[in-house]
């Protein structure tokens, strides 16, 4: 934001993991916390009272945070790196961050949560899913060959498979071995220590896009990353997840609610209870047709995600970084967003005029007061 403030050009971003708080902020929209749950929480639908009030907390927290936490850094950071390249005094982050032109975020409405949105905030998941492209012969002909199917097990790119505990590559070969299905592992050394199965492939390096596209890849074990998430979901492929950390655990309780997933937990995993899953995801026509379901929602589309991403970025280059995308509240502060002033203004012109009626009624009763006895002293002395 700092380099795009010095060459003077506008920014787009991109938020990989889905819509968050201080992107519709940015934005110029409050998220409505009573039925938008937080970024961490979107797998949950309809909220009930305990869960609303966690989301209130949570995002409560998170607000905090960035606000007295992770903006202060950010702007330690700016000012040690740029203090002495930008003239005079740098801009604040936050204020960089309100005059963010467009934020292409990786959502897609088939598998979020409905929420409030601003023309700045752009949803295009599955960006990053490109045409297929012709296997490797060799990886052809094994796919080709494998007629009982074949099983993809990747960790993606943050885990790497040669860094698990061995206790849990000897759960997982114990159950790839009792599978009739051939299976791909993502695997980041040539060798594995112990026995590898006959229907066990490690690679290190694996094209994961063209490989789901092959119509003999029947299941997916996966970390729970949203990409391979994406990337399963547009293939129709049930899915497998063994999360682990972050966004991971969230998109497995998504996945396995909408009926095309299952999930595991690392820590309690054994080699029945994989085996068991697998067979039932092969096995149980439902999961499949669940997939295909939730592919057939992701790919209905009026343009390619990336061609939309492509028009607003050369949209904003077109029109000068397209300050009229840009709400006015964005620059609000928190009172006027919320029309507290108005609604206190309200409320005093009302206890004004509460108040001037209760003036009136006494006067007119100190009046009415005043002349009633002075009608009864005249009717005494009448007397």
């Amino acid at each position: 934001l700092m380099s795009a403030h010095k060459v003077k050009c506008p920014v787009v971003t991109l938020g990989t993991l889905g819509y968050a708080d201080n992107m519709d902020r940015a934005m110029g929209l409050l998220t409505p916390w009573s039925f938008v749950p937080h970024l961490f929480l979107s797998d949950i639908n309809h909220m009930d009272f305990y869960q609303r009030a966690y989301n209130v907390y949570i995002s409560l927290y998170d607000a905090f945070f960035r606000h007295w936490f992770y903006l202060p850094q950010m702007q330690a950071m700016a000012e040690r790196h740029f203090g002495g390249v930008i003239e005079g005094p740098l801009p604040h982050v936050n204020e960089l961050v309100q005059n963010i032109s467009v934020m292409l975020i990786n959502s897609h409405r088939s598998l979020d949560t409905p929420r409030p949105s601003m023309p700045g905030l752009v949803s295009v998941g599955g960006i990053h899913i490109k045409p297929v492209k012709p296997l490797p012969a060799q990886l052809q002909r094994y796919l080709d060959s494998s007629a009982d199917g074949v099983i993809y097990f990747s960790l993606g790119t943050y885990i790497h498979s040669v860094d698990m505990p061995s206790g849990h590559i000897k759960i997982l070969l114990d159950a790839f071995a009792q599978l009739k299905q051939n299976v791909l592992w993502k695997y980041e050394n040539a060798t594995i220590d112990a026995g590898l199965p006959p229907n066990v492939r490690i690679s290190k390096w694996l094209p994961q896009n063209d490989i789901f596209a092959h119509a003999n890849t029947k299941l997916i074990i996966t970390q729970g990353g949203i990409f391979s998430t994406q990337e399963g979901v547009y293939w129709g492929i049930p899915l497998l997840f063994i999360p682990i950390f972050g966004d991971q655990h969230r998109n497995a309780r998504k996945a396995v609610r909408a009926g095309y997933a299952r999930s595991l937990l690392f820590d309690k995993l054994t080699s029945d209870d994989l085996v068991q899953n697998i067979q039932l995801l092969l096995n149980n026509s439902q999961y499949k047709q669940k997939a295909l379901e939730a592919s057939s929602r992701f790919r209905d589309n009026p343009v390619h995600p990336l061609e939309e991403a492509t028009f607003w970025m050369e949209y904003v280059m077109r029109h000068s970084g397209a300050p009229h995308l840009k709400s006015r509240s964005a620059y609000m502060p928190l009172y006027q967003y919320l029309l507290l002033d108005v609604l206190g203004c309200t409320l005093l012109l009302v206890l004004l005029i509460i108040l001037l009626i209760i003036v009136i009624v006494n006067v007119l009763k100190r009046c009415l007061a005043l002349r009633l006895k002075a009608n009864e002293d005249r009717q005494k002395k009448q007397k």
